[in-house]
C-alpha cells in the first residue's frame, strides 16, 4: 500500500536536500500515542519507506509538492491517512520547509504473480558491502574497512547480491512477524536486466 500526500508550499525557501532525517521524524511523530509507537525503537526493519518531497527544487509559496509513504501493512497506511486528515496535522514542517496538507489518498499496488515487472527508484540506492564479501571479489581498499559502499567500478554482482539479500530478508521477517507463510522462495536471480543511469555523491548519515 502507498499513501500519496499532496502538499502546498506555504513559504518561499530553499529545498533541503538532507530531507531524510526530518521526514523520518515527521512520520514517527504521527505514530506517537498509537499502537505503532513502538516502530521508532524497533530493531531491524521498520517495514515502511518514504520518498523525497518532489519535485526537488526551491519552494515558492502556493506551489504543489508530493510525498509518498509505502508499507506492506495496509492498516499502518490507513492509520497514517486518518491521522494526516486531522485538522491539527494540516501544517507540516520538514526542516525549514513548510507546507499545508492538501490531499491524502491511498494507492493499492498489486504486483503481477508471474509476469516480469520493473523496480524504479527516483533517489539513489546506497549499498553497503561487508568486508568478507568485498574481499571475495578481490577489492583491496586503501584502509581495512569493515564495510564499503558500492561504486560503479566494483562488480555489478556485489550490488545485485546485496539488494536481493536485503529484499529477501525483509520479506521473510515481515511474514514471520505477521503470521504469514511465504508463498515461495526465490532461487533464481530476481533481476534479469538493469539500466544504470549514473553514480552520484550522497551524504551517508
Amino acid at each position: 500500500m502507498r499513501l500519496l500526500i499532496r502538499l502546498r508550499c506555504t513559504e518561499d525557501g530553499p529545498y533541503e536536500m538532507q530531507y531524510h532525517y526530518h521526514l523520518q521524524g515527521f512520520i514517527y511523530k504521527l505514530l506517537e500515542g498509537s499502537k505503532y509507537h513502538y516502530v521508532h525503537d524497533k530493531e531491524g526493519y521498520k517495514f515502511f519507506c518514504f520518498s523525497n518531497i518532489f519535485p526537488a527544487y526551491d519552494l515558492k509559496a502556493g506551489e504543489s509538492r508530493t510525498f509518498i509513504i509505502s508499507s506492506p501493512n495496509g492498516e499502518f497506511i490507513e492509520y497514517l491517512k486518518s491521522i494526516l486528515s486531522k485538522p491539527w496535522n494540516q501544517q507540516v514542517t520538514v526542516g525549514k520547509m513548510k507546507f499545508s496538507v492538501e490531499h491524502v489518498d491511498e494507492m493499492a499496488i498489486k504486483l503481477p504473480d508471474a509476469a516480469p515487472y520493473s523496480l524504479i527508484t527516483g533517489t539513489p540506492i546506497v549499498v553497503r558491502i561487508p568486508k568478507e564479501k568485498y574481499l571475495m571479489h578481490g577489492i583491496a581498499p586503501r584502509h581495512n574497512y569493515e564495510y564499503l559502499y558500492w561504486r560503479s567500478e566494483y562488480p555489478l554482482e556485489l550490488f545485485t547480491s546485496q539488494i536481493e539479500s536485503n529484499l529477501m530478508n525483509k520479506y521473510r521477517q515481515y511474514c514471520n512477524e505477521n503470521g504469514l507463510t511465504p508463498p515461495h522462495d526465490i532461487h533464481d536471480s530476481m533481476f534479469q536486466k538493469f539500466k544504470f543511469k549514473k553514480q552520484i555523491s550522497t551524504r551517508v548519515l
